[in-house]
């Protein structure tokens, strides 16, 4: 399900949690820590569509996605909003992985203080074996979706310990700054997770295959490129707090 590569300027929305951090030096360093949430996103082979309107569920490819904010707030996040705290780009390919660049990828406008920016830099390779390859109705199996010509997705597929339900991940390197991008920036390693209620490997490369979008929610997680464990590493570590980010943010919405 190579849907998320990127490259040209489209919207998009997330959810989960963020750290930054200052780097000495910089002129505009980003610090804090932010939790954030998307309520859907649409994935087919080509696109990652965010979705965005006044309630975070209009679809549309190049439409700006909006995302709500959590607590954890600190830092130059400590005043952003929780409803609509910023909007997201979606994503298309080619190319799917390596060295992008996508300014305001992400952008922290609903916040008093100057606005954050996210520029992508990077979407790894997803490192898992290849989904042809295993058992895709299997416990706890790990795979990733390679492309025509044998081309790496950015994608994670992890079926849960039922072997009936699977969740979908990917990880980006962005540039964090306020100002201007000039004046100095923010290295951070960012981990999208997307679970798939109902559906497992098997579930979602049939769709992939027959060209049919998949739409769940899905959450980010940032954190200091320093000191990060491998993408598919912390991808793990961010599956668990996926359900709780995105039904919080739900009931938010509600209310």
């Amino acid at each position: 399900m190579n849907i998320l590569s990127v490259l040209r300027p489209k919207s998009l929305m997330l959810a989960g949690s963020l750290l930054a951090m200052g780097i000495p030096g910089l002129a505009a360093p980003i610090t804090g820590v932010v939790n954030i949430g998307g309520a859907s996103a649409a994935v087919t082979a080509q696109t990652i569509d965010f979705y965005g309107g006044p309630t975070c569920e209009t679809p549309g490819a190049g439409v700006a996605g909006c995302f709500g904010a959590f607590i954890p707030k600190t830092g130059s996040f400590s005043d952003l909003l929780t409803v609509q705290a910023g909007t997201i780009k979606d994503l298309t390919g080619p190319p799917f992985t390596g060295a992008v660049s996508l300014a305001d990828f992400m952008v922290f406008n609903n916040i008093s203080n100057p606005q954050v920016h996210f520029n992508l830099t990077n979407i790894f390779a997803g490192g898992a074996p290849d989904c042809a390859t295993v058992n895709q109705n299997g416990s706890n199996v790990q795979c990733t979706p390679y492309l025509p010509g044998n081309v790496v997705s950015p994608f994670i597929i992890t079926n849960d310990i039922t072997g009936q339900s699977a969740t979908v991940s990917f990880s980006v390197r962005v540039n964090g700054y306020t100002g201007a991008i000039g004046t100095g920036f923010t290295p951070y390693i960012g981990i999208f997770s997307t679970p798939s209620s109902g559906d497992n490997i098997a579930d979602i490369m049939a769709r992939y295959n027959a060209g049919i979008p998949a739409v769940a929610a899905y959450s980010a997680n940032f954190t200091p490129e320093s000191g990060v464990p491998e993408p598919g590493t912390v991808t793990l570590l961010g599956v668990g707090a996926l359900a709780i980010a995105v039904g919080a943010y739900r009931r938010k919405r509600v209310s």
